[in-house]
């Protein structure tokens, strides 16, 4: 197929999208519908939307003005605002988790700690010093140098995918599922689905005061966005928590498809607001006062340890220069903040309703000039 046909066929299913999705917003026999289809168009033209992105956001529906319209940020013209920020060779810094992890053990920025790198078909890393490579090997270390509970996730992924938790009882593991495992099978179970870089590492638990809030076990970060301006001051932008609603065992958001919810932060006090949700009906994003399993008010729920993730944030930040802005998940454990993640290319936080004035943010710190420095 020729380049140009492609491009064609390309542009035409997203047309077709795109009217399918106005459609369920506003049904072609409306007379109001072809204003909706020129909305769209201008939306993901212009402003760098995907059909899908705009949709789920509600930003089809006729009755949203223009005023609100502009709040929000397409991922599209995000990404290309952190591009001028973070220089995309580091990115490998905060994207492979063990690199990341090593990174941070070496300046004592506290992490979960990290009990082995599985990379088949070469040798992988232990924290006792061993370096296991076939299955048997794995299969001692497992046996005698983990703990009763631990956590397993890809080395490269993102969005909670591949992420499990094992218990170990009586010769055989357990994960979150109840899938039980024999302890000589659990290296396959591990790297079976793709054959990459794994890491093992300490399963936390978050503070009693959010897993009450929710009703659950798993574990639930505050996502936080640093700056770094052309000054070298550590700006804090915006900051959430990423609440689980049900049974899920990751608090991924991904625009909502995963079922969870968010709740901003008021970064002076660390209290929580009322939370959002983006349904995917195209209806835009509802705003829920209280948890719907529990019940607790989110409005005024004040988070444990917060000037120590504060200070975590601001403090690991400088360390990564030249990456200037990141979005950094930090878990509240009952012994204080502990830094889970960084991302250097985080996904808008639309829901929130100033992702505008945290893309201008970003921009009026652009690139500095050659005079410019940082401050250490």
């Amino acid at each position: 197929m020729s380049r140009p046909l492609a491009r064609l066929m390309r542009k035409s299913r997203r047309l077709y999208t795109m009217a399918a999705l106005c459609h369920r917003t506003n049904p072609l026999w409306r007379f109001t519908y072809p204003t909706t289809l020129g909305r769209a168009r201008r939306l993901c033209k212009k402003e760098g939307f995907e059909p899908a992105e705009a949709f789920r956001l509600g930003l089809f529906h006729p009755a949203l003005s223009k005023e609100e319209v502009a709040k929000y940020v397409s991922r599209k013209r995000l990404t290309k605002a952190q591009k001028t920020l973070n220089p995309v060779g580091w990115a490998p810094l905060l994207k492979n988790k063990d690199i990341f992890y090593h990174f941070c053990a070496a300046l004592d920025i506290p992490i979960p700690q990290l009990y082995a790198v599985i990379q088949p078909p070469s040798p992988g890393w232990s924290h006792v010093g061993r370096l296991p490579r076939t299955p048997i090997e794995w299969t001692t270390f497992f046996d005698k140098d983990l703990p009763p509970e631990f956590a397993i996730k890809p080395a490269t992924g993102a969005y909670g995918h591949g992420f499990n938790i094992f218990r170990k009882a009586s010769g055989r593991y357990t994960d979150v599922t109840g899938v039980h495992v024999k302890d000589t099978d659990l290296y396959e179970t591990i790297v079976s689905p793709n054959r990459n870089r794994y890491i093992i590492q300490e399963r936390l638990h978050s503070h009693v005061a959010l897993a009450r809030l929710s009703d659950t076990k798993a574990l639930q970060t505050v996502r936080f966005i640093t700056l770094i301006d052309r000054s070298g001051c550590v700006q804090i932008l915006h900051a959430h928590l990423k609440v689980i609603e049900n049974d899920e065992i990751v608090d991924t958001f991904i625009d909502g498809l995963k079922g969870n919810i968010e709740a901003p932060v008021d970064l002076q006090s660390g209290s929580l607001r009322p939370a959002n949700r983006i349904p995917g009906t195209g209806s835009g994003v509802i705003t829920l006062k209280v948890h719907p399993k529990t019940g607790i008010a989110f409005d005024g729920f004040e988070l444990p340890f917060w000037p120590d993730a504060c200070r975590l944030v601001t403090q690991t930040a400088p360390h990564f220069l030249p990456l200037r802005t990141i979005g950094w998940d930090v878990a509240l454990t009952p012994a204080g903040a502990v830094m889970v993640e960084g991302n250097v290319w985080w996904d808008p936080h639309n829901q929130h309703g100033n992702m505008n004035v945290v893309l201008g943010r970003l921009s009026e710190s652009g690139p500095p000039s050659p005079e410019e420095h940082y401050r250490p």
